[in-house]
């Protein structure tokens, strides 16, 4: 839980665990963008929280049953729109390729993605852009190619031992871990960007009311005029 607040306004909010043993909460778990986000968000709004750590494609069908309430970081799409309302935006996302410092892959194009030794593993229903959207879509036999692996500890093992070529991933997350993180110390991050666009908080139809919707929206106003967002952008070298 957060700080005390009215008790009119409590939200279940997705974070992503980066820590090395998923039960321990560790420092760095807790030191994502997302979760600085959400928490200086929700105490401007005078809201109380709880984190839940889940993997992309779960938490995207729980936010549309409304179990949990917020996700950050999140492209609206069409079919999203439909179950999540989208404030913001947020911040600029860019997505990169991370490999493995022993195989660092040069790609000049999209189609190179489809000549890798292993596969890249990717996250469910989570969208990294209209080319891989459509390489998605077109490639023959695409799962030898693309593969989904929830787990980050089984994703960075997977890619230690060459089998995955690498996976997409947010650049500056990526920037941070691999600074901060043991796990993390032997990415490389691909020059070639992936996709860059502004990404939003989804707040869930279900279980946020118009009301606190609009509250939201005037807290993320105010961490913009005081300067708040630019201080956690900075603190992930994002300004």
């Amino acid at each position: 839980m957060g700080m005390q607040a009215q008790p009119d306004c409590e939200l279940v909010v997705r974070f992503e665990n980066f820590a090395r043993y998923s039960n321990q909460t560790d420092i760095l778990s807790w030191h994502g963008l997302d979760v600085d986000f959400a928490k200086a968000l929700l105490e401007e709004a005078n809201c109380s929280y709880k984190f839940l750590s889940l993997p992309w494609g779960r938490s995207i069908k729980m936010l549309e049953t409304g179990e949990i309430a917020m996700m950050l970081s999140m492209s609206p799409t069409k079919q999203r729109e439909r179950f999540a309302y989208f404030i913001g935006p947020q911040r600029n996302e860019t997505i990169v390729f991370v490999t493995h410092k022993s195989r660092p892959y040069t790609l000049e194009s999209y189609q190179d993605l489809l000549t890798l030794p292993a596969p890249i593993a990717i996250h469910r229903d989570a969208f990294y852009g209209p080319e891989v959207d459509v390489l998605l879509k077109n490639t023959a036999n695409v799962e030898e190619r693309f593969t989904v692996i929830t787990n980050n500890k089984l994703r960075i093992s997977m890619l230690k031992h060459g089998r995955i070529s690498g996976f997409f991933a947010e650049k500056y997350n990526m920037l941070y871990q691999s600074e901060n993180n043991p796990d993390y110390m032997q990415v490389e991050i691909n020059p070639f960007v992936i996709n860059r666009e502004p990404v939003y908080i989804a707040l869930s139809k279900q279980s946020v009311s118009p009301k606190i919707k609009a509250r939201l929206e005037q807290a993320l106003e105010k961490l913009k005029q005081t300067g708040k967002i630019k201080a956690i952008l900075k603190k992930y070298k994002l300004d």
